[in-house]
Formats: structure tokens, sequence, C-alpha cells
């Protein structure tokens, strides 16, 4: 038997599960696919078959420590991006790192989660 893995679950740990749930409904205009007491899980894909999870049953969240990943966000165009800027700045904990800019790949911006989690929103990668 032959196995290649793919990437298919970005987990970040959250302090306060039911803050985060709430903040990434919000976030991604979604329900979770899989809800627990320390786990839920958000579909990160069209057909199901990658996910975006927060957990709080593992250690908590350091605000100290320097983070040196992101939660990427891809959208299809540099305008999809400027637009959902606007939308997201409106949400109360959010906190932005960065208004949209233009970089060798598209416009971006940065945005942070409660617990300190980046997350960019930039065009998609074209394959």
């Amino acid at each position: 038997m032959t196995i290649s893995p793919k990437p298919n679950l970005q987990l970040i740990y959250v302090s306060d599960i039911e803050r985060s749930t709430h903040f990434y409904k919000t976030l991604f205009n979604a329900e979770p696919v899989f809800l627990s007491p320390r786990y839920v899980a958000f579909s990160a894909d069209t057909v199901g078959n990658a996910l975006f999870a927060i957990w709080s049953g593992g250690k908590k969240p350091d605000l100290s420590v320097a983070r040196f990943s992101e939660i990427g966000v891809g959208l299809p165009s540099n305008e999809e991006v400027d637009v959902l800027f606007e939308k997201w700045k409106k949400i109360p904990d959010l906190k932005v790192l960065q208004e949209p800019i233009t970089e060798v790949f598209g416009r971006t911006f940065l945005v942070q989660d409660p617990d300190g989690h980046v997350i960019r929103v930039a065009p998609q990668d074209s394959a």
C-alpha cells in the first residue's frame, strides 16, 4: 500500500472555545461541521476534505510568544480581498494588524484573533 499524505487539517490552540467558536463563525460566516466541548471544526474547502479546527484541550496560547505562522484565507481576486477587509474590520473582536497593501502576490491584509493568531487574506495561488 502506498500512502501519499496531504495536509488537510489546520488546528490552532485557543484559550476559550466558546469565544473562539463565535469569533470564527462570524469571521467565516459558517457553522462548524463538528462541535464538541473542546474541539470545533469548520470546513476549509468546498468539498469538505480540508478542515480548520480550534482546540482548547492543549496548552493555552501564550500571547508573549512570537508567532511564526499564519492562517491563510485565499480569495479569487484582489478586489475580493479589499471587499472582505471592509466587511471584517467591523467585527468587534478582530484586531487589524495591517490594512490592505499590494505585495508581489497581490493585495493582502493581516488581522488577529482573540488568542493572537495572525490571519492573512490574499489572492489564491494559481496552480
